[in-house]
Order: structure tokens, then C-alpha cells, then sequence
């Protein structure tokens, strides 16, 4: 039951946002003190997804979840963007990235090393290409632990 009323719920918030371009990124919904709380993490495929956007979301996603009661009386909801602490796991967290500063761990040793840092200047299924110091690297998504956005102070 609970598994059903997880993917009826992620299917609707998908159809919900796809509407408006985004993509759902990460979607939690837990039963905790008698409750649900649902998490959805949303942006666009290029990042930039603003606060107002997300507010708005919000109260469609609420409206949707009283009017049906799938959870419910009793529920919370977060709608929020990635933010810069959300780990780039595949080659869209890398594309939200473009144009920034990230670094990345490797699986396996890229030139003899393991952790990589640069601007990010595109990615696709095939690859996510990295500008570092002193080359552009051509990377394999499967070859990529993680990634994290770093802030460059320099710009």
C-alpha cells in the first residue's frame, strides 16, 4: 500500500511540474508522529529555479494533496531547489551545473588523479566535460563517485 501511494504521488507531482518544465530531482515522502511529510527537490534542466517558483508549487502540490486526501488531514510539504550542497550524482545534476565551479571524485585515476576541479562546460549521457587548469577533461559518468559545487571567490 504505502509503495503504491508513493509512486501514485510521485507520478502526479512529475505530471504536475513537467507541466511547468522542471524536472523532480528527489522526492521523499516518510510517515513519521502520526503524519506524512513529502520532500521534492525541483529545478529546471539548467538550474535557476527562484523561491517564488517554489512557493508556488507548494500550494498546487497542497491543494492537490486536500482536495484528493491521499495523506490524508494531517501532512507537511517542502518544495526547494538542490541548492549548492546537493551532491551532482549524473549528467543532469552536471548540466543544472554549467558554467560553474564543481569538483569531482573519481573511481577510477583521470592523468594519475582521483579528485578533479573545474568549470563545468557541458554534459550529456556520454559525458561530463570539465575544464580544470590545464586541460579539458572528457569524463564518464560512471567513472564520477560525486560531485559537489564549489563557490568561486575569484569572479
Amino acid at each position: 500500500m504505502e509503495n503504491n501511494l508513493n509512486e501514485e504521488l510521485k507520478s502526479k507531482i512529475e505530471g504536475m511540474i513537467k507541466e511547468e518544465g522542471l524536472e523532480l530531482i528527489d522526492f521523499k515522502l516518510s510517515f513519521y508522529g502520526g503524519a506524512y511529510s513529502l520532500r521534492c527537490l525541483i529545478d529546471y534542466a539548467a538550474g535557476g529555479i527562484t523561491i517564488d517558483k517554489c512557493a508556488e508549487l507548494n500550494r498546487r502540490i497542497f491543494n492537490l494533496l486536500d482536495e484528493s486526501k491521499l495523506l490524508g488531514e494531517d501532512f507537511t510539504i517542502e518544495v526547494n531547489s538542490p541548492g549548492l550542497d546537493y551532491p551532482l550524482k549524473n549528467y543532469k545534476d552536471f548540466l543544472r551545473s554549467k558554467g560553474s565551479i564543481v569538483g569531482v571524485w573519481l573511481s577510477n585515476p583521470v592523468d594519475a588523479k582521483t579528485y578533479l576541479e573545474g568549470e563545468i562546460i557541458d554534459s550529456n549521457e556520454h559525458g561530463i566535460f570539465l575544464k580544470a587548469k590545464d586541460k579539458t577533461y572528457n569524463l564518464e559518468p560512471l567513472n564520477i563517485k560525486i560531485g559537489k559545487a564549489r563557490l568561486d571567490l575569484q569572479k
